[in-house]
């Protein structure tokens, strides 16, 4: 692009999106200049890091004309929507797919409409891996999306794109989703906030409910808190009828819970193994009692509690895969396909794809039936761990260090698809039961690991309590800022020459 560049990359990179929106509020850059050093960032990290897909340039020369909205408090500020989830008019999407990009939305879904409503500039699209099936951010069209703290690792998935270009510093924040830990994945392993709001908070996708797809939300990374607080304020505004579950309205915004008097909360500490294979990586497994013995002395209760007190995780993990996953995605896939006119093949789809597709259609009705049935039984019982008193549960966010591309934890993996589903589950053993239950839950910085990428703890939280998963967020952000923002190698600032300079 020809136009001036509007900053040096030290000071763009140090914009939240909540201090680049007052600049635009204040006058001194419009939404225009930001568009046009978003577009020049991407330019130059998106050939290392392969995150952005598409940029809409019509946008970037007139960021008004699909309907941003001057009056809103995020007035100007550029972002990048996942290719999954939320459409947006008159612009593809693909979803990870090679097949599917044919397909263009003829409507802004209720989410969409927030994000343009809050006076955010949707620029284009981030990569995902295909359905959002996996951890690992790779598809036969779109290929590998890279790490910026370690390009021979993953940005996490599915939303892998989202996380590289907020962790570069090209964006302060991009959408996510998340239907098994998409969302905390990647800002686990790129050093990023990233929230799993509650079952029924943010709109779904035109066509979805919380019935239909119970175990899937939309969000957001952020590098901040107070931006994941603010934004959150934004996007949680449901059209009537766009959902059958009563969300209480928040008795005061999000982000009021950056400031005021810290609140002590009754902490419950797992790191027990859930059921699964012992394979929780002693790094993880450590930050989690570190972070617990300071939570302590901030003056918070924390008491290590027995996985037989929280749910009976033997019998949760098969079940979810069932009704949540294997089944009803395997399902909806071959019919998507079959809609298109394509037939799914190793040439144009990842080999789990095509294993899920067979292992779908050997579940019978009845026990899909069944493994639903149960989804109220381990709710329960999570609902009884809470009353016990417990405000918040601190657990590993992954049982695993970030990967690299080859560990069999990508859709290309040649195993099996019984290992294969059985590796996943096991990394994603903490995260996922917050999709199942509908709970909130929160991904937070604790630190660097052996291949110099980030790691995370999570706290999860009642149903409805993200302002608790906020305030703590808050606490720890002031306790160590260091581990929030932090610069990896290939970033805007070590720009030079326009070139990246890792």
């Amino acid at each position: 692009m020809q136009d001036k560049q509007l900053m040096d990359w030290t000071e763009w990179a140090a914009l939240d999106a909540t201090a680049m929106a007052e600049l635009v509020r204040d006058g001194e850059v419009s939404a225009r200049e930001l568009a046009v050093q978003a577009v020049q960032a991407v330019e130059l990290l998106n050939p290392k890091l392969n995150a952005v897909i598409e940029i809409f340039d019509d946008v970037v020369t007139d960021p008004y004309r699909d309907g941003m909205n001057s009056g809103g408090p995020f007035h100007g500020v550029p972002t990048l929507l996942k290719d999954l989830g939320s459409r947006m008019k008159g612009r593809h999407q693909e979803n990870g797919y090679a097949w599917q990009e044919t397909y263009i939305s003829d409507l802004d879904d209720p989410l969409t409409l927030n994000w343009r409503r809050a006076g955010f500039n949707l620029l284009g699209r981030t990569t995902c891996p295909e359905g959002g099936m996996s951890f690992v951010t790779e598809s036969p069209k779109f290929g590998k999306t890279r790490n910026p703290w370690n390009l021979d690792r993953v940005s996490g998935g599915s939303s892998g794109g989202s996380s590289a270009v907020v962790a570069s510093g090209i964006l302060p924040v991009a959408s996510a989703s998340d239907g098994a830990g998409s969302i905390r994945f990647p800002a686990a392993w790129t050093g990023l906030v990233g929230l799993k709001p509650s079952r029924g908070l943010n709109p779904m996708p035109v066509g979805y409910n919380e019935g239909t797809f119970p175990s899937g939300v939309e969000g957001m990374v952020t590098r901040s808190v107070r931006d994941c607080a603010a934004i959150h304020d934004q996007l949680y505004q449901k059209p009537l009828g766009s959902g059958f579950m009563p969300y209480p309205t928040p008795v005061k915004p999000f982000v009021d819970e950056m400031y005021g008097p810290e609140r002590k909360f009754r902490i419950g500490l797992s790191i027990a193994d859930w059921s699964r294979t012992d394979n929780v990586d002693p790094l993880l497994k450590q930050a989690v009692l570190d972070i617990g013995g300071s939570l302590e002395g901030m003056g918070h209760t924390v008491e290590e509690v027995h996985e037989n007190d929280i749910c009976d995780f033997e019998s949760f993990f098969p079940a979810f895969m069932n009704a949540s996953w294997i089944n009803p995605l395997g399902v909806g896939l071959q019919a998507t396909a079959q809609a298109f006119g394509v037939e799914l093949s190793a040439r144009n789809t990842s080999v789990q794809v095509l294993n899920h597709i067979v292992a779908a259609a050997e579940v019978t009705l009845g026990e899909h039936f069944a493994a639903e049935a149960l989804n109220p039984l381990f709710t329960r019982q999570w609902g009884y761990f809470w009353e016990r008193g417990f405000d918040l549960l601190l657990t590993p966010l992954a049982t695993v260090q970030c990967p690299h591309f080859s560990a069999g934890y990508e859709l290309s993996c040649s195993d099996d698809f019984e290992t294969f589903v059985q590796r996943l589950t096991d990394a994603a053993r903490y995260a996922s039961p917050a999709n199942a239950t509908g709970l909130p839950a929160i991904s937070l910085p604790a630190g660097l690991d052996h291949n110099g990428c980030p790691f995370a703890i999570q706290f999860m939280a009642p149903w409805a309590r993200e302002p608790d998963l906020i305030h703590i967020a808050a606490q720890l952000e002031r306790a160590n800022p260091s581990l929030f923002g932090q610069i990896p190698p290939v970033h805007v600032t070590k720009i030079q020459d326009d070139s990246c300079s890792p």
